[in-house]
């Protein structure tokens, strides 16, 4: 499988082979002939480049040799620039997405038996892989969504690199908040610091994530408002900043102005419930017992009357603009099993009584690391404190 170098390439080109081996391996073992991969967070795990779609379209893997991408005409050369693949074919607009790839299907001399899709892609809608179907009307369809969230989950060097940067924007971000938000602003104020903290800190241009005045257990995506913020008031804030699409997530209550210790009492109950679900976490241990520390804590010592929300999810590349604005792959509910291991990055997340806290969490060999590092209490702004 040879390799075209590329500056711009994002990992080391022998990081993207291997994970094609690793890939093709799978096919191997499963006697699949060609991976049809669609799903923009796929195809960049393989290649090093996506775009959200607007047209349709795929990633294709053989058995044996290198990724061929199959898009349209106006992102090639940005594909070209940001991949390190030589096959990159290209379709006008007014051209069959599947069609265009099919006829490289032939052109490759590749007459699929078994062929690999993500039945779990957001891409993959029913009209297409009916297309599919009729388009390859003698191979069998095997789903392949399972081995693409294992192979996915466990971050490399490289990807955790960009994921403490990516938090490193988030804390800073969240201190120009709180230097600059002041009576008088409002939760859009908020975001516009957010945005331009997080583009000039180094960060992706894109969401900014939940700002509100006040949440509860069903509003935690409560939309923005214009109203002027009084003395005393709390933001929820969540920042969602991404560094080369890979993102970290931080929520804080920030106080406008000095938080009464009711208040303070309360943040130190839940992050001290939450900091022992933290302690727990190693490589080995079922995700549904690590859930149980906060949600089963949160209802017994009366912060919560019921807890039905996830407590944590994955977290890695996200390609901006598509249906998924969070990645549930490995979720933390009562109902999950699934074990951690060392490599695997989750944002993990609680609420009560309108005071939300969260971290992204790096899962080590011997434990957590928190990447997102900022104080674990209520912030209080600095000018509602020098008011």
């Amino acid at each position: 499988m040879s390799v075209q170098p590329r500056e711009a390439l994002l990992f080391p080109e022998e990081e993207f082979l291997q994970r094609c081996r690793a890939f093709q391996a799978m096919m191997l073992s499963e006697n699949i002939d060609l991976l049809i991969l669609d799903q923009p967070e796929t195809m960049f795990y393989l290649v090093g480049y996506a775009m959200s779609e607007g047209f349709y379209q795929c990633c294709l893997l053989p058995a044996d040799g290198q990724p061929v991408m199959v898009l349209r005409s106006v992102d090639k050369g940005t594909c070209e620039e940001y991949s390190w693949l030589s096959r990159i074919i290209d379709f006008r607009d007014w051209d069959d997405p599947v069609e265009a790839a099919l006829d490289q299907i032939k052109s490759l001399d590749l007459n699929p038996r078994r062929v690999g899709i993500d039945k779990n892609s957001y891409s993959l809608t029913v009209q297409r892989y009916l297309a599919w179907q009729k388009a390859l009307p003698e191979a069998e369809f095997h789903d392949v969504a399972g081995f693409i969230s294992e192979q996915r989950a466990i971050k490399s060097p490289g990807e955790i690199n960009y994921l403490r940067k990516a938090s490193n924007i988030a804390d800073n971000a969240l201190k120009a908040i709180l230097e600059r938000i002041k009576p008088g602003h409002s939760a859009r104020d908020c975001a516009a610091i957010s945005a331009s903290s997080i583009i000039s800190l180094g960060g992706d241009a894109g969401v900014v994530g939940p700002i509100t005045k006040s949440i509860d257990d069903t509003k935690m995506h409560a939309l923005i408002d214009d109203s002027p913020l009084r003395s005393g008031d709390t933001l929820h804030v969540e920042l969602i900043p991404q560094f080369f699409g890979y993102s970290a997530r931080l929520m804080r209550p920030v106080c406008i102005g000095k938080p009464t210790s009711a208040m303070l009492d309360l943040a130190s109950q839940i992050t001290q419930i939450q900091d022992a679900q933290f302690a727990a976490m190693k490589p080995g241990i079922p995700a549904n017992e690590i859930d149980a520390i906060v949600r089963e804590s949160m209802v017994s010592n009366g912060l919560r009357e019921r807890y039905v929300n996830v407590s944590g999810y994955s977290l890695g590349y996200y390609q901006l603009f598509t249906s998924r604005s969070s990645d549930f792959s490995y979720v933390f509910r009562p109902t999950d099993t699934w074990l951690l291991k060392s490599g695997m990055v989750f944002h993990m997340c609680t609420v009560a009584k309108g005071l939300a806290f969260s971290e992204t969490l790096l899962v080590t060999d011997t434990g957590t690391e928190r990447l997102t590092l900022s104080d674990r209490t209520i912030l209080a702004t600095y000018s509602g404190l020098t008011a």
